[in-house]
């Protein structure tokens, strides 16, 4: 599907990037493991068409994607889905809370991740999508949508990634890719992650998991 397909079937054919602020947010693109080998492994392997990323925060990861793809060649779309308003930990901690950016109470890091990406040029390769997880791959699914890639970096608890990936299965393409961050056999910060992805893989019968420094990838059988 193209970016306009996209834009069709996500956003009723209206442009998020459309009639921007005047004044930009400063480019800010603090991030975590944005530049990942599996990141550039799956755009030189894959050449996807839909990528959906599940948690983009500032857009540092989706943005890496986007060049990558325009470098390449390749004429792909970037889905940043994110509700923008952070996870648990985000709010347990106060030097993330404070990356939340709030005003009147609020949460408005949204735009800094939508001037991140005018600032870098990479609107017509990115496409957000303002929803939770679990709904935004009901949306996508209803609308016939399919990935070939998934990079899912969203909720850090066990239950929460193990319904992310019940959810997000379904869209991914038979032979695709899903890319899951925070990922640590030695337990790391985050061990719900890894328990979560080994049961996921060992139900569903994937190819893998591979791991590397913090991440892991498998794939969905043909």
């Amino acid at each position: 599907m193209t970016r306009q397909d996209l834009l069709a079937a996500l956003w009723h054919g209206r442009d998020p990037f459309a009639d921007p602020p005047a004044q930009l947010r400063p480019l800010d693109l603090q991030g975590w493991r944005s530049h990942h080998p599996f990141l550039e492994q799956a755009v030189d392997e894959f050449r996807p068409g839909v990528i959906v990323e599940v948690g983009t925060w500032k857009g540092a990861s989706a943005l890496h994607f986007a060049r990558m793809l325009a470098d390449r060649g390749v004429p792909g779309t970037v889905i940043a889905v994110d509700t923008w308003l952070g996870a648990v930990d985000h709010w347990a901690d106060e030097s993330l809370f404070a990356e939340l950016a709030t005003e009147h109470g609020f949460p408005s890091l949204y735009r800094t991740f939508l001037a991140n990406v005018l600032h870098e040029g990479q609107a017509e390769r990115i496409l957000p999508l303002p929803l939770d997880s679990v709904n935004a791959a009901e949306l996508l699914r209803l609308r016939g949508v399919r990935a070939d890639v998934i990079h899912l970096d969203a909720g850090h608890e066990e239950a929460s990634v193990a319904a992310d990936l019940r959810a997000w299965w379904p869209v991914l393409r038979p032979g695709g890719l899903l890319i899951a961050d925070d990922y640590d056999r030695l337990g790391g910060r985050f061990p719900g992650v890894t328990r979560a992805v080994d049961q996921f893989c060992a139900e569903f019968d994937v190819r893998g998991p591979w791991p590397l420094d913090g991440k892991c990838k498998f794939m969905k059988r043909d």
